[in-house]
């Protein structure tokens, strides 16, 4: 008799365990990730947007054409994120799915004197150091700047191919050692 008490009890817990977390689970996706999504994914020139919510963030991947105004859609998905995400910090990733082997490789190149702008926080030099590499190298630099990132768009001279980065101005600064503990205070 005993026994039955606990497995009564224990698939009492299971099937309520289930049924809530089941039921949290559907109703974050269906009522919250799915609608921003879908408004997302209706800005102009997002060609395809995907959005995780996590209990302190919600982590949003963009597909953007080619040739968009990146820093106007990014703003506008973090508007269309902050009417919906109650206080949890909105992180934004775009997928660079019209790359080539090229701008990779002269992002690369080009990424050490980034790199030190942006630890340095000499953000003026970014669009200047990018563009002087740029010369001759048959890629084209568009810099922008708002009061959270750096946008940078790479394209490949006749159109085969771009690359968008956003880099982050609060990122946190730089050490060169592996030990090193960053000092939030210097500038």
């Amino acid at each position: 008799m005993q026994n039955k008490r606990w497995a009564a009890l224990v698939a009492t817990m299971a099937v309520s365990s289930i049924v809530l977390f089941g039921g949290w689970s559907f109703y974050r996706h269906q009522m919250i990730e799915t609608p921003l999504q879908s408004t997302i994914q209706q800005i102009d020139k997002v060609q395809q947007a995907k959005v995780v919510w996590d209990p302190k963030q919600v982590e949003i991947e963009l597909s953007i054409d080619p040739g968009a105004d990146v820093r106007t859609v990014v703003q506008e998905v973090k508007r269309q994120a902050n009417n919906e995400q109650n206080k949890r910090k909105v992180t934004i990733k775009i997928n660079n799915e019209h790359t080539t082997p090229e701008l990779e490789h002269w992002w690369s190149q080009a990424l050490f004197p980034v790199t030190e702008a942006m630890a340095h926080r000499n953000y003026g030099d970014i669009p200047v150091q990018l563009n002087k590499l740029a010369e001759g190298s048959g890629v084209a630099v568009k810099t922008e700047m708002d009061n959270e990132y750096v946008y940078v768009t790479l394209t490949a001279e006749k159109g085969k191919g771009s690359k968008i980065m956003l880099l982050p101005l609060n990122g946190e600064s730089m050490g060169v050692w592996p030990n090193e503990q960053s000092n939030k205070t210097m500038a």
